[in-house]
């Protein structure tokens, strides 16, 4: 059993996907790490039950169980008594990976706690496939691990991180989307595979950040996910939708015609996730 006043902490940063494609248990496409990062700490408990809270309160977290289930099979079942808390500044549903961020700062920091001694690659391995098998997700955790940009082109191929200057955004969080009724949905599959392709391409054909937004705009309309926002799109030359949620990027002040929920300020991010 674990010392209870041992404790152990890993951050995350937000990712915004621009573009993506749907592989079995895989996933290429690009986006960009954010200034703004989740944080998990993990704190040993002499007595109770082993609990997982979110800004506090308490949460089935199925991603974050799915990681500690894979931990509880290397270690022989021998945890002990954990108190997880993840502490978020994004909001959680809309787009910006903080279930990769929360599944990949929990692998590195019980990997710290346990002393389970896993590479880097093996922790980000455990997130992603929770990732995967909880429908939250396809690559993101492995692109939130280095940070930056980073675009891949195809599952058969490593991500390329993309050279850019720092930008300070914008970010508008209108409404959630459940990831899992898209990466599950063969139809969506289809028509997201078919512009993703497409966008894939336009970004490889000029790899910069001005090229990553022109792509980005072009995915969002040509899959179809982002009927909700061509409008603002219109409005707003510089935004494109982050993927996957009702929700605005962009690297200039927006003019929206409705009132998003929240308003977010922010800058890109060059770093990954990382143990504190």
């Amino acid at each position: 059993m674990q010392n209870p006043n041992m404790k152990a902490e890993a951050s995350c940063p937000a990712y915004v996907t621009g573009m993506f494609t749907i592989a079995q248990g895989d996933g290429a496409g690009a986006g960009f790490a954010i200034d703004k990062h989740l944080v998990t700490t993990v704190t040993g408990k002499s007595s109770g039950r082993t609990t997982i809270t979110i800004n506090g309160t308490e949460s089935p977290s199925q991603v974050s169980k799915a990681v500690l289930r894979r931990y509880a099979e290397l270690m022989k079942g021998k945890l002990g008594l954990l108190d997880i808390k993840h502490a978020a500044v994004v909001p959680i549903g809309f787009g910006l990976g903080q279930s990769a961020a929360g599944a990949l700062s929990l692998s590195y920091a019980l990997n710290e706690y346990l002393g389970a001694g896993l590479k880097r690659a093996e922790c980000v391995k455990i997130a992603h496939d929770a990732e995967v098998a909880c429908g939250t997700g396809l690559s993101g955790v492995d692109a939130a691990a280095i940070g930056g940009m980073l675009a891949r082109r195809s599952v058969e191929d490593k991500p390329m991180k993309i050279p850019f200057a720092e930008h300070e955004l914008e970010i508008a969080f209108f409404s959630p989307i459940r990831t899992s009724s898209v990466i599950a949905s063969d139809e969506w599959k289809a028509r997201v595979n078919r512009a993703g392709e497409k966008s894939l391409a336009m970004l490889f054909a000029k790899k910069s950040w001005d090229g990553f937004v022109s792509a980005s705009r072009v995915f969002a309309s040509e899959s179809g996910l982002g009927g909700w926002c061509l409008s603002e799109m219109e409005n707003n030359p510089r935004a494109s939708m982050a993927m996957l949620g009702q929700t605005l990027f962009s690297d200039s002040p927006m003019n929206l015609s409705r009132t998003p929920v929240l308003l977010m300020k922010t800058k890109t991010y060059e770093g990954g996730a990382l143990i504190l």
